[in-house]
């Protein structure tokens, strides 16, 4: 019986001693402590972050993933007997709409999977098109199971030429089931009715890359009179310095008439002229229109590997230079 009053005075002695405490450490008129306050740095999504201590408020933005190379070729800013006709070197931090416009969905009803089996749909979200130290970056993510998301942007009706050298500065990404495709489509071709431009109205591969081999890419034309006879040329180009998906290369075509010449780093690997058709129509003395994209599987490159996601193509800029 007194070991029972004994405890009944000891909690009511700390339970006044507790309140005592708490009242003193709070001088304001909110009746208890303040809030713990969210944070930069306090590891917990607990404000108005969209990540973990990123984003949002005073939050730096969350970090992208993406690793800016430091180094690589750079082109010169002019050639003899060139001007310079059209350019964007994505210093503005967002996508000119006067130079491009998207490609979205999956490329159905009328070419679905863009026709190579692609199992990417693009967007016009910056989560997969945004820019990073004057960069454009197209970012392939998945999505679950073997859906993913990517961007693909083009210049049909806003700008499309006939002969020039076009200059491509840019890494790679390295996920496997990555498809980098820099490339050029004859200005009258349409995804609302495709086969009625392809392969007969002719598309320019200035390079394209697998992300399984970082070590190559290749230049590539297609042609044929129709879909049955279509046929390409194509060359393969290892890397001579580091892997593309290290360092920024540059990638170029030299179009005149009735020749076209790939270059990486201003190195001539490759050509073609109308006596390498095999019979079939030559087809690239007309205007066309500049293509970029990313895209993830397909009849090229091997199944895709989800964990190898986000891949990050990241391109410096592109210039368009014509004879004088």
């Amino acid at each position: 019986m007194i070991k029972r009053k004994t405890y009944i005075y000891f909690f009511i002695i700390f339970g006044i001693l507790l309140t005592v405490s708490c009242s003193s450490s709070d001088d304001s008129d909110s009746g208890g402590p303040d809030p713990v306050a969210a944070t930069c740095t306090d590891g917990i999504q607990n404000g108005n972050e969209t990540g973990i201590d990123c984003g949002g408020g005073t939050c730096n933005n969350c970090p992208s993933g993406v690793v800016i190379p430091t180094s690589g070729f750079d082109a010169p800013t002019s050639y003899e007997g060139y001007g310079l006709v059209w350019s964007d070197e994505f210093n503005d931090g967002k996508l000119s709409l006067q130079n491009w416009s998207f490609n979205i969905g999956d490329g159905c009803p009328n070419l679905c999977g863009w026709g190579n089996e692609e199992l990417q749909s693009y967007t016009n979200s910056e989560e997969n098109l945004f820019f990073e130290q004057g960069n454009l970056i197209i970012a392939a993510r998945s999505e679950g199971g073997s859906n993913y998301s990517s961007s693909r942007i083009n210049t049909d009706n806003k700008f499309e030429f006939q002969y020039g050298r076009v200059d491509i500065r840019a890494s790679m990404p390295s996920a496997t089931g990555s498809w980098v495709a820099l490339w050029l489509l004859n200005h009258n071709y349409t995804i609302t009715n495709p086969a009625e431009w392809w392969p007969n109205g002719g598309e320019i591969d200035i390079m394209e890359y697998l992300g399984e081999d970082p070590t190559e890419v290749f230049g590539t034309a297609h042609y044929g009179s129709d879909f049955n006879s279509r046929r390409f040329n194509s060359k393969e180009y290892p890397a001579p310095e580091e892997n593309y998906n290290k360092i920024y290369y540059v990638f170029s075509i030299v179009w005149e008439e009735n020749k076209i010449t790939w270059l990486v780093n201003d190195v001539e690997y490759h050509s073609i002229t109308p006596s390498q058709t095999n019979g079939q129509p030559y087809p690239f003395n007309d205007e066309f229109y500049l293509i970029m994209n990313l895209s993830v599987g397909g009849n090229l490159p091997i199944r895709p590997i989800a964990t190898d996601y986000p891949a990050f193509l990241i391109v410096d800029y592109i210039r368009v230079y014509q004879k004088v």
